[in-house]
């Protein structure tokens, strides 16, 4: 994959990744990348950790987030990114997430007692560092003897439709947007391939989420191939949006496996052209002029 300047799509310890803030700017910065947006799950708590090292190693570190959004099939995640420092109002409503998570997970483990998967809320709460999800559930499963790995665990007992699944207190995806947008958010659609839909049922999705103030659709990733990025990058320019790249890192364990494809620092072949580069960080809340060119 080619190496590329822009990741605005990656995850620390402050959600469900592996290594710390710090640790993957390092990283980013070694990979030459030169403007990041760490985005954890529902929680802005390793912002201020990683813009400090951003700034100590040359890395522009863009506040951001990835939202979890209402949504009756596969998954529709929202990637913001917010001005620095960002609005109290919007950093008190990601706390108000933060919890619903944590209370999710919290009735997770209690139906798993109920079935005879014998784990404990204290050994779930410990595998977190950050903000608690279902990857934390999973590995204390893991942990335990119940299940092989996480994704083991998600195909028996905690992913959609299983036993102890819960349906998160999500919002509705125009609802976020919005709530973003008031806070001076540049708002895109991550990963669109997991909503399940294609052609005309996908293009009118992102028609109603365009209408409601999203201003950019993950165009480039290492998972999405060239004609996949093409057609997204087309969907984009219908819909008067931005093509977005970011390659959705986890761990560095991660990017020699059934994940491989991603690794920090690449979004995939051919990557965002030049032109599509600027008209991206020339709309991202803060990036200096001397990185948009």
């Amino acid at each position: 994959m080619t190496p590329s300047t822009v990741d605005l799509h990656s995850h620390s310890t402050a959600s469900d990744g592996d290594h710390s803030a710090s640790f993957v700017v390092e990283l980013a910065a070694q990979r030459g990348v030169e403007v990041l947006a760490l985005t954890d799950h529902d929680t802005l708590q390793g912002i201020a950790e990683a813009q400090a090292t951003g700034a100590e190693h040359g890395v522009h570190v863009v506040a951001g987030i990835e939202l979890s959004a209402k949504y009756s099939a596969g998954q529709c995640h929202l990637l913001a990114w917010l001005p620095s420092p960002v609005p109290e109002e919007f950093r008190v409503w990601t706390t108000s997430r933060e919890i619903d998570r944590e209370r999710r997970a919290e009735e997770m483990v209690r139906r798993l007692n109920e079935q005879g998967f014998e784990i404990t809320w204290e050994d779930v709460r410990a595998r977190a560092v950050g903000n608690l999800g279902r990857p934390h559930v999973a590995d204390t499963l893991v942990a335990a003897g119940h299940c092989s790995d996480r994704s083991d665990a998600f195909d028996r007992l905690i992913g959609r439709g299983c036993s102890a699944y819960v349906e998160s207190g999500k919002v509705a995806p125009e609802a976020a947007i919005e709530r973003a947008v008031a806070a001076g958010a540049l708002v895109s659609l991550a990963h669109p391939y997991t909503l399940e839909l294609e052609g005309q049922p996908l293009s009118d999705f992102v028609a109603r989420l365009a209408a409601a103030g999203l201003g950019a659709l993950e165009a480039h990733r290492g998972d999405q191939d060239a004609a996949r990025q093409a057609e997204y990058c087309a969907l984009a320019e219908r819909h008067g949006l931005l093509a977005s790249a970011g390659s959705d890192f986890h761990a560095l364990a991660l990017e020699g496996g059934a994940r491989g494809k991603r690794k920090l620092g690449r979004t995939g072949t051919p990557g965002l052209s030049p032109e599509a580069r600027e008209r991206l960080l020339s709309r991202l809340p803060g990036v200096p002029a001397s990185l948009v060119r």
